[in-house]
């Protein structure tokens, strides 16, 4: 039988191991959801609130002219295409162009 003291110390070793556990486990699925939304940037995970002002250009011109594919189209290269730069100027951000051209260009650092 064990004593209360080993009894403590067993349960707060397992507590330990669960939390230690537990954070590993969160990390992972982060990475591994954050590689998911958009493998082509590489530079995605650190950048989110970037990426989200730079993917909504692709959401908002999507949204508007319902075009099948257009949304992954505007996303691939991590925005370095054509698609993109039109949706920008579809969705009337000309005036913001340079900054999210600069945004994509962050994200994609290490293109070709």
């Amino acid at each position: 039988m064990m004593s209360r003291a080993n009894s403590r110390v067993f349960q707060r070793t397992w507590l330990v191991v669960a939390v230690v556990f537990g954070v590993v486990w969160s990390l992972s699925i982060q990475r591994g959801l954050a590689r998911r939304i958009n493998n082509d940037c590489q530079n995605f995970i650190g950048n989110r609130a970037m990426y989200e002002k730079v993917d909504w250009i692709c959401k908002d011109c999507a949204n508007i002219f319902r075009k099948d594919g257009l949304l992954n189209n505007c996303r691939s290269n991590c925005f370095y295409n054509t698609e993109f730069l039109w949706c920008i100027d579809a969705t009337e951000n000309t005036r913001n162009k340079e900054q999210l051209e600069q945004w994509a260009a962050i994200l994609g650092a290490g293109w070709n």
